[in-house]
């Protein structure tokens, strides 16, 4: 690998992620959130008072929500790194100011918007499963998110400190430029 990229390589690989990710995150996002809505309103009161053997079918109907639920939000999940890592490239590379950017400084920037991306599916699975962690825990729905907000807080110190070093880093260049045309 080496240790940097070509603006245009990035800027072309970063549009195809999201054209090709945001879609799809979308879609795993929404629809665990319809299938765990639809499940929880009708399927499963329709299965309370029904046994199969000797299990309430409720129960296997709340598994199997549980289940396509998990695999939805996972989905979710990981299309959530591939969008965040098209930000940051698209990003880096309209900020870019020279022919080629460092993989250092290109991780960095996807370190962070990664850890701002993941905010959205981790508020939508606590919003999906809140009811549950409430009957574990009925404290645990006051400190998750206390926890979501804090991370919040977080990711956008980080996001500010990161855009700003390299939005700095590209002002400084472009006065440099406009200081040797002015000398000219």
């Amino acid at each position: 690998m080496s240790d940097s990229n070509s603006i245009e390589e990035i800027y072309i690989s970063s549009a195809k992620k999201l054209r090709a990710g945001f879609p799809k995150f979308v879609i795993f996002l929404g629809l665990a959130y319809l299938v765990w809505l639809i499940g929880t309103t009708f399927f499963i009161p329709l299965g309370r008072g029904a046994f199969i053997g000797a299990v309430e079918a409720s129960r296997i109907d709340s598994l199997i929500l549980l289940g396509a639920v998990l695999a939805l939000l996972f989905a979710s999940f990981v299309e959530m790194k591939n969008v965040a890592d098209a930000c940051a490239g698209l990003v880096t590379s309209y900020i870019g100011h020279e022919s080629e950017i460092e993989e250092v400084r290109l991780k960095k920037v996807k370190r962070t918007f990664n850890i701002t991306g993941y905010i959205l599916p981790t508020t939508v699975s606590y919003l999906i499963f809140n009811n549950l962690i409430e009957q574990i825990n009925p404290m645990l729905n006051t400190i998750i998110p206390i926890v979501i907000a804090i991370w919040v807080v977080i990711a956008s110190i980080l996001l500010a400190l990161v855009l700003g070093s390299e939005l700095e880093e590209a002002a400084k260049v472009f006065v440099e430029r406009l200081k040797r045309i002015r000398k000219k």
